[in-house]
Order: structure tokens, then C-alpha cells, then sequence
């Protein structure tokens, strides 16, 4: 080509190609810086939440403090170990920046494991690198992103399993999987297992299903009887409720979880309206992608079936995500298919994670509420005076801001200041003691406040808490 001439069409199309594959060929490099810079930066971004103390308190003991500490709390203890050694790693960051990162590491590890695993395609990995539902527990001081690697592993081996009933190696390989996962949380690992089994049994695979149950349950006899306390409290408790009306109560709990899962937690009213206009196309562009289903669908679906099940028993409707983390590669497999849904959700994840980072537009105001700014100004007001706390927060977890102030919530009866937390707007003020002053933290938006009013909740405060000194 001489100087001044431009290429033709045939040379443009050969260079786009070219770039295309080289992306395709390096998509899972790209996608692990790209999930590096979202998952370590700022680690101590989002305030310590009631979950995270209790990883970093739990994990501080000895082994056999862990051990007593979370057979009390129903949790398996693999997790806590784990983090109980990254916690002794001598680097200088708070521990709650290395319980953090320890959960982006199972993140990172995940993704490697997914290629190595399902080997799915470049956009899947673009999907998966910028998922604002993956950065949010990537980020988080807990177990769910090492649940989600030992669950795909099982799920995996499941699979081979299922396949190919008379395969030993697979069997033990499957029970091992099971095990681990068992011992880090008893929610997916019964999901799933109770999902292989009973595929294998539905087959008529009789040794299949009962080889790897048995190896299982001998691996995790220790706890056995713990996983049958947990059960057992699932199966007593009464299902969290937003509103008295059971069907409603079911219908946000079934709405959250693919919001959440598609959006994370963290949406401003703009990426909010382009998901309800999306939401449409994007779930008929799932659906064909399901068909012909692939063999993965029915072991996911009854697993994620049972799942949900048993979470929707026992925690809020803002949790269950959480526990179904496992299904989450599996959803966005399908909604990769097709690149204009990759693009538009790619243009609405940027606006859920700039408001992540920004501290902006969070569906659940636990994650934000910034109790050691609280603790803070509860000192320095009450320096020099004797000083008491009272909750008024049905449902809170503030153990961040109670841990750090033990003295003042064990409280006396003649406290010169007396101060009162409280939610949803109601307040009930010690008696014989003047109101002196109130503040108010983290705004529920004009969206949030028309909920309230749709949930016909008695009171609609303008913000998630009120701090209010007494006298």
C-alpha cells in the first residue's frame, strides 16, 4: 500500500477480526484486572456491618474458641479458619481490609475456575468481571464468594455424576466437593446435594446416590448435630415479612432476587426505569438461550428451587441473594448469549456501581449505615459526662456501634446524657429527660419513600436512622 491510500473494506474487516479474537483470547486476563481494580480498591469504603464483626471477632479467637463460638451460632467453621490463619499474615491493613480482600481472592479463584470449568465465552466474562451483584460480595467480610467457587466444583462433579453413574473418581471427587462445601455453609451444600441426589435417584442410580450421601455424612459428622439444630430453627422460625400479606411477602422476595442479581444493590432511579424497560427483552433473550436446555439447567434450577426454599424461611427477602449466590454464573451464562444484552447491561452496571462506590441509591441501608461516625459523635458530645445508650431499632443489628461502646449500652440510671437510636421514624424518649437535639443518617429517597407508603408501613421516616440526645 503506498502512502495516502486508505484500506479497503476486505483489510478493515481483517483487522476487526483480528482485535476480536485477540480480545476473545485474552478475555479472561482482561476480565481479572478488570475484577482486581473493582474488588481491592477502597476496601474499607462501605462502614463494618453487624455480618463482618463477626467475622473479624470470630476468626481473632483460638481454634477452639471458633469452634465453641460458631456451634453456638449454628455456622460451620471451615470459613472461620481459614480467615483465622489470612488474619495472622503480617501485612499492615485493618482487618476488616483482609477479610475483605480474603473475599476477593475466592472471587478471583472463582473466575479461573469458571474457564477451567464451563469454559464460557467472552462476553460471559465481560458480564462477570463488571456484575455489580458479584462486586458487592466480592467485597463483603464473608463467606459467599468461597461458597460460590466450592459450589461450582460441586455442582461440577454433580454433573459427572449424573452422567456417568459408574464412575468412581467422580463419586469421591463429588462427596469431597460436598463435604467442603458443607463445612463452609449448610444452605447450598443441601441445596445442591439434595438436588444430585435426587436426579441420581429419579435415574434409578441407587449406588451413585447413596456412595457419595454416605461419604458426606461421615466426613461431616462432627457436625451433624449442629446442621440439625440449623434445620430445625429454619423449620420453626416464622418467614421474615414486610408486610401482613402473605402473597405480597412472596411476590418481593421472588422480585429481589433478580433485581439483586442483575443489579447488585446500588441503583439510582435511571438504571432502576432502563431495567424495567429491559427486563422484558432480557428474559425472552434468556429463554431462548435456554433452548435447548443445557445439562446444567436441571441440576441448577432444583438446586436454586430447594435453595431459595429454605432461605426465604430464614432470612430476609434482602439476604436470600446472597444465600443463591451459586446460581449466579448460571444466570448470566444464558443473558451473555446475545451482545446487545451484554451492552445494555454493561451501560446499566456502570450506574449501579458508581453508585456502590459512591455510597448512593442502596436498596438495603444496612450495608451504609456509617455507625462509626455515630460512635464518634456519641464520645465527643458526651466527654467528660456520664453517658448511656438506648436502641429504639426493632430488626437492627447495630452491634458495630454497641461493640465499640459496651459501657454506655450496659448504661446507668442516672446518666447525665441518655442517647436513643432509632428507625423508621419512632422514638421513644427515657422519661423525665428533655430532647436536646436530633441527626439524622443515610436518606431514604423519593423512590424508597413511596414503597413505604405501597407497604402502608405506619410510620415513613426521611432517613434509616436518628440519633437523639437526651438530658
Amino acid at each position: 500500500m503506498e502512502r495516502g491510500d486508505s484500506p479497503g473494506p476486505g483489510q478493515v474487516k481483517s483487522g476487526y477480526h483480528r482485535v476480536l479474537r485477540f480480545l476473545e483470547q485474552r478475555s479472561v486476563l482482561l476480565c481479572l484486572i478488570a475484577q482486581a481494580a473493582l474488588l481491592f480498591y477502597r476496601l474499607d469504603l462501605l462502614p463494618v456491618w453487624g455480618d463482618e464483626l463477626f467475622t473479624m471477632e470470630t476468626s481473632a479467637l483460638p481454634l477452639s474458641g471458633i469452634v465453641e463460638r460458631v456451634r453456638v451460632d449454628i455456622h460451620p467453621p471451615l470459613y472461620y479458619f481459614l480467615v483465622h490463619y489470612w488474619l495472622a499474615i503480617p501485612w499492615p491493613a485493618a482487618a476488616i481490609i483482609k477479610v475483605r480482600a480474603f473475599s476477593g481472592l475466592w472471587t478471583l479463584a472463582g473466575t479461573l475456575l469458571l474457564r477451567r470449568l464451563w469454559s464460557p465465552g467472552p462476553r460471559f466474562f465481560l458480564l462477570w468481571a463488571l456484575s455489580p451483584c458479584l462486586i458487592l460480595y466480592g467485597r463483603m467480610g464473608r463467606s459467599y464468594t468461597m461458597q460460590l467457587f466450592l459450589a461450582s466444583l460441586t455442582i461440577y462433579w454433580g454433573l459427572r455424576v449424573i452422567r456417568a453413574p459408574g464412575c468412581r473418581r467422580a463419586q469421591w471427587i463429588y462427596a469431597g466437593c460436598g463435604a467442603a462445601l458443607l463445612y463452609t455453609h449448610y444452605l447450598p451444600a443441601a441445596a445442591i446435594v439434595a438436588a444430585v441426589g435426587a436426579m441420581l435417584l429419579y435415574r434409578r442410580a441407587w449406588t451413585a446416590a447413596a456412595l457419595p450421601a454416605a461419604v458426606m455424612a461421615l466426613a461431616y459428622a462432627p457436625w451433624l448435630l449442629n446442621m440439625r439444630a440449623a434445620f430445625g430453627r429454619v423449620l420453626h422460625s416464622e418467614p421474615y415479612a414486610v408486610t401482613g400479606n402473605a402473597a405480597l411477602d412472596q411476590a418481593i422476595r421472588l422480585l429481589y432476587l433478580p433485581v439483586s442479581f442483575t443489579f447488585g444493590e446500588s441503583l439510582p432511579l435511571w438504571v432502576m426505569a432502563g431495567g424495567v424497560v429491559l427486563a422484558p427483552a432480557l428474559a425472552v433473550a434468556i429463554w431462548r438461550a435456554l433452548r435447548p436446555a443445557p445439562d446444567w439447567l436441571p441440576l441448577v434450577g432444583l438446586a436454586a428451587a430447594i435453595g431459595y426454599l429454605g432461605a426465604s424461611r430464614w432470612v430476609a427477602f434482602a439476604f436470600i441473594p446472597a444465600r443463591l449466590l451459586f446460581a449466579l454464573p448460571f444466570y448470566l451464562m444464558p443473558a451473555a448469549r446475545r451482545a446487545w444484552s451484554c451492552a445494555a447491561l454493561v451501560c446499566l452496571w456502570s450506574g449501579s456501581l458508581y453508585s456502590y462506590f459512591h455510597l448512593e441509591d442502596f436498596l438495603n441501608k444496612g450495608y451504609v449505615l456509617p455507625f462509626d461516625r455515630i460512635a464518634e459523635i456519641i464520645e465527643r458530645e458526651s466527654a467528660g459526662r456520664s453517658a448511656s445508650l438506648m436502641l429504639d431499632a426493632p430488626g437492627l443489628d447495630a452491634s458495630p456501634l454497641t461493640h465499640r461502646l459496651p459501657e454506655l449500652v450496659r448504661g446507668r440510671g442516672d446518666a447525665e446524657v441518655v442517647w436513643v437510636l432509632s428507625t423508621r421514624g419512632r422514638r421513644t424518649g427515657p422519661a423525665g429527660r428533655r430532647e436536646i437535639r436530633s441527626q439524622e443518617f443515610v436518606a431514604y429517597s423519593a423512590f424508597d419513600r413511596r414503597v413505604m407508603q405501597l407497604l402502608d408501613w405506619p410510620t415513613q421516616p426521611t432517613h434509616a436512622l436518628e440519633l437523639t440526645e437526651y438530658r
